[in-house]
């Protein structure tokens, strides 16, 4: 993904709202995951340093090791973070329907 230190809030809250969205869970990322340049590449990555919060919960970490593997792809673009984090947001603002 192009400029990802500039959309560092932009990831963060796509995360967040990704996690809430598939598990009901707020989750607070902070020290889970750092920016770091690829050895090889000289991209900048997203780099897991998940902690026991994470990695207790078996399918929340391959959730979000599969959305940072995304990003750090470049299958995610900005735009694509911008569309879906739109959509969680406002479907958090819909009010919860019963059906009987």
């Amino acid at each position: 993904m192009e400029n990802m230190l500039q959309n560092i809030d932009l990831i963060h809250r796509y995360l967040s709202l990704s996690i809430t969205d598939q598990f009901y869970l707020n989750v607070d990322l902070e020290g889970e995951y750092i920016f770091t340049q690829n050895i090889v590449s000289k991209k900048i990555i997203i780099a897991t340093t998940f902690t026991d919060k994470i990695r207790s919960h078996p399918q929340l970490k391959l959730f979000l090791s599969a959305l940072i593997a995304e990003i750090n792809s470049g299958r995610c673009t900005v735009d694509l973070l911008r569309e879906r984090t739109r959509y969680f947001e406002e479907m958090r603002r819909q009010p919860f329907r019963r059906i009987i």
